[in-house]
C-alpha cells in the first residue's frame, strides 16, 4: 500500500522545466486534489473508527498531495499558483489534525464543565473540549472577515466583558482568554463574532504568556477559518517571548517554538523554522537551563541540514518523474524522508531502490518485516551502529531515534541475554539523544503554596518535603507527552506507608503506589477498576527498607507502564491505557497533569525530572490547580 502511494505521489510530477504545458499543470492539480480528497476521507474514517493505521494511510495520501501542490507552486504562476498556495494551507491544517488524531486515540473526553459567561469571576480554570459539531472541511474553511465588518461585533464583545477587560494582571488576562473561548464555543453560527472572540482570546493569552491558551485559541481558529495556523503560532509565541518574565515561562515558550519549528520543517518551510529558533535560543538563555540552550542549538543545526536535503530532494523529483527507478534520485528522496522528515515507513521504500551500499540492504531487511526478536534487534543494532559513526547531528539523532523505537518494540518480549543486550544498547542511545530530548526539571516548576492539593508540602534545601497525612497530594505543573520517563530520587524520612507517582497514559490518569498497604505492596492503582493490591501489576515487594535514597524510574509507553528502582524492575504492566484509572481518594483538579502523593509518611524528593520519549509535553506553571 505504501509503495503504491509513493509511486502515485511521484508519477505525475512533471519535469521542472520551461516545457511544462498548461494541460500538464491541469493534470497535476486535478490529481493533487483527488489525493487530497482521499486523504480527507481517510482521516474522517480513521477518526470515526479510532484507527491508527487509518490515520497513517491518510498521512501518506496527504504527503502525495503535498508534493504535487509544492511542484505547482514552483512551476506555475497566476491562478494555479494561488490555488496551490491555498491548498497547502489546508494540507498543513489537515496534517496537524491527522497527527492529533493518532495521539488522541486513547484519550478520554474532557468532562463537561458548566460556565456562566456573564459572571467572569466564576470562569473555570480549565477549558473543556470544544462542543462536538459536524466535521469541518479544511479545504472549505470560512474566509477571514474584512476588518471594516467587525466594528459592531468588537463593541458587543467588549461590552459583554467590560468588567474583565480593564484588569491587566496575568491571572486576569488568563481568565479573560478562557471566557472568550468558552463564549466562542457557544457562537459557532456567527462567523463575525466567532472571529473576534478567537482573536481577542489569543491576544489575552499572549499578554498572560499562557502558552496552552495561545495554542488552544489558534487551534480552534484554524479549524473554522482559512488561516495559516502554523504561521499564527509562530507569530504568537514570538510575541509571548516579550511578555515572559520567569525562567519557567521562557522554558515553556521554548518547547512550543521547537514544536512550531518541527511543524514548519514538516511543511518544508525551513527559512521560517530557522528564524523561529533564533527566538527559541533567546528564551532558552533566559530560562537559565543550559540543556535547553544545547537542545535549541542542536535543533538549529538539524534544520539547516534538513534545508540542504530538501533542496537536493527537489531536483530528485524531476528525475524520478522521468525515471522512477533512478538509484541516485531514490537515495536522495529516501534520505530526505528518513533523516529530514523522520518518515521511515515511506523513506525506506525509496532507500531500497537507492544506490547506497549500506542503506539499501538495511532497508531491504527492515521492509521484509522479520518476526524473530533477534532479527529485529539486529536491524536496530545496525541503525545504532550507523548512528554511532555518524557526524551529522540530523542523521545521528534520526538514526538513534529509529533504532530506539525498534529496540522498544522488542524489549518487553525479550528475555535473558538478548534483553540485557537491548537494555545496554538503549542506555547507549540515551546519551546520544539526551540533548534532543532534554529532561525537564519538574522540581523547578513546583510552588507548594500554589500546587498543593492536600497537606502542607514544602521546599527546603532544594528538596520537596511531603506531609505525613492521609492521601497527601501535590499537582505537578506539567502535562506529559504521549510517551515519557519520570525519574524520582526519593528518601523516606518518617512513617510506615508509601509513596505514589501520579501519571497519565493515553489521556487516562492513574498512580503507581510504592510500598503501599503498610510497606508491602507495589502496583498500579487502578487497573480495570481494581486497586494496586488486586490487579495484574500487583507485586509483593518493599522498596524503602532503610534510610538510603532510591532512584525510581516510571516509564510510560504506548504498550504499557514499567517501573524500576535503582535500575531493577519493580513492576510492569502491558495493555490498553483505557483500562487505567485513578481512585477518588487521589483525585486532583487537572485530569491531564502529573502529581505526587504519599500516605501517612514523610519523604524527601531531591530529584524529579521528566524525559520526553515521544510527543510534546507542556508546562502549566503559574496556573493554580485550585
Amino acid at each position: 500500500m505504501i509503495s503504491m502511494i509513493a509511486a502515485a505521489s511521484l508519477s505525475v510530477v512533471m519535469a521542472l522545466s520551461q516545457e511544462v504545458t498548461g494541460q500538464d499543470l491541469n493534470n497535476i492539480l486535478e490529481r493533487a486534489d483527488k489525493l487530497f480528497e482521499e486523504a480527507k476521507t481517510a482521516y474522517e474514517e480513521a477518526k470515526a473508527q479510532s484507527s491508527v493505521p487509518g490515520f497513517i494511510d491518510a498521512g501518506f495520501k496527504l504527503e502525495g498531495a503535498r508534493i504535487k501542490y509544492l511542484v505547482l507552486q514552483e512551476i506555475s504562476q497566476g491562478e494555479k499558483q494561488r490555488i496551490a498556495v491555498d491548498r497547502m494551507r489546508a494540507v498543513n491544517q489537515l496534517n496537524k489534525l491527522v497527527n492529533e488524531g493518532k495521539l488522541a486515540i486513547n484519550k478520554a473526553p474532557a468532562p463537561e464543565q458548566p460556565v456562566v459567561v456573564a459572571e467572569p469571576a466564576k470562569a473555570p480554570a480549565a477549558l473543556p473540549a470544544p462542543t462536538p459539531r459536524p466535521a469541518i472541511d479544511v479545504s472549505k474553511r470560512a474566509k477571514v472577515p474584512e476588518a471594516g465588518t467587525l466594528k459592531d461585533v468588537e463593541k458587543q464583545v467588549k461590552d459583554l466583558f467590560k468588567e474583565q477587560y480593564p484588569k491587566k494582571s496575568q491571572t486576569d488576562r488568563q481568565a479573560l482568554a478562557r471566557m472568550l473561548l468558552l463564549q466562542a464555543d457557544k457562537t459557532m453560527d456567527d462567523p463575525l463574532a466567532l472571529w473576534v472572540l478567537y482573536r481577542e482570546a489569543q491576544d489575552a493569552a499572549v499578554q498572560a504568556c499562557d502558552t496552552r491558551l495561545i495554542s488552544t485559541a489558534i487551534d480552534w481558529t484554524a479549524r473554522v477559518f482559512d488561516v495559516d495556523g502554523m504561521s499564527m503560532r509562530a507569530a504568537a509565541f514570538t510575541a509571548a517571548e516579550k511578555t515572559a518574565k520567569s525562567p519557567a515561562e521562557n522554558a515553556a515558550i521554548v518547547e512550543h517554538l521547537i514544536a512550531v519549528s518541527d511543524e514548519q520543517v514538516a511543511a518544508d518551510q525551513y527559512d521560517g523554522a530557522e528564524k523561529i529558533l533564533v527566538t527559541a535560543a533567546q528564551c532558552a538563555r533566559k530560562s537559565g537551563d543550559p540543556r535547553l540552550t544545547l537542545r535549541v542549538g542542536l535543533r538549529t543545526k538539524e534544520v539547516t541540514e534538513a534545508k540542504t536535503l530538501f533542496r537536493a530532494m527537489k531536483s530528485a523529483i524531476e528525475t524520478l518523474a522521468k525515471k522512477s527507478d533512478d538509484p541516485s534520485s531514490n537515495l536522495e528522496m529516501g534520505q530526505f524522508l528518513c533523516f529530514a522528515k523522520g518518515n521511515w515507513d515511506l523513506g525506506l521504500r525509496f532507500l531500497i531502490k537507492g544506490s547506497d551500499a549500506v542503506l539499501k540492504p538495511l532497508a531491504e531487511k527492515e521492509l521484509a518485516l522479520p518476526t524473530s526478536l533477534a532479527d529485529r534487534a539486529a536491524i536496530a543494532d545496525a541503525w545504532a551502529d550507523l548512528a554511532d559513526k555518524e557526524k551529522s547531528p540530523l542523521r545521528k539523532t534520526q538514526m538513534a531515534s529509529h533504532a530506539r523505537s525498534i529496540y522498544e518494540s522488542v524489549l518487553n518480549d525479550s528475555t535473558g541475554l538478548l534483553k540485557a543486550r537491548i537494555e545496554k544498547k538503549m542506555g547507549e542511545l540515551g546519551s546520544v539523544l539526551a540533548t534532543k530530548q532534554a529532561p525537564i526539571d519538574l522540581l523547578k516548576l513546583v510552588d507548594p503554596g500554589r500546587d498543593a492539593v492536600a497537606g502542607q508540602w514544602k521546599l527546603a534545601d532544594e528538596r520537596l518535603i511531603t506531609p505525613a497525612v492521609p492521601s497527601a497530594r501535590l499537582q505537578l505543573p506539567y502535562i506529559p507527552p504521549e510517551e515519557y520517563d519520570v525519574t524520582v530520587v526519593i528518601k523516606k524520612t518518617a512513617g510506615s506507608s508509601g509513596f505514589a507517582m501520579g501519571l497519565v497514559a493515553g489521556g487516562n490518569q492513574f498512580a503507581v503506589g510504592i510500598d503501599g498497604y503498610g510497606g508491602t505492596i507495589t502496583g498500579i492503582s487502578m487497573v480495570d477498576g481494581k486497586p494496586s493490591n488486586q490487579n495484574d501489576s500487583t507485586r509483593k515487594v518493599s522498596v524503602f527498607t532503610d534510610d538510603e535514597p532510591r532512584t525510581l524510574v516510571f516509564k510510560v509507553r504506548k504498550e504499557g507502564v514499567f517501573v524500576l528502582s535503582n535500575e531493577r524492575e519493580l513492576t510492569s504492566w502491558k495493555g490498553d491505557s483505557k483500562r487505567l484509572s485513578l481512585p477518588a481518594a487521589l483525585a486532583i483538579p487537572s485530569k491531564e497533569s502529573l502529581f505526587v502523593s504519599c500516605h501517612q509518611a514523610e519523604f524527601a524528593i531531591s530529584k524529579l525530572t521528566l524525559t520526553p520519549i515521544r510527543g510534546q509535553g507542556r508546562s502549566t506553571a503559574g496556573q493554580s490547580p485550585k
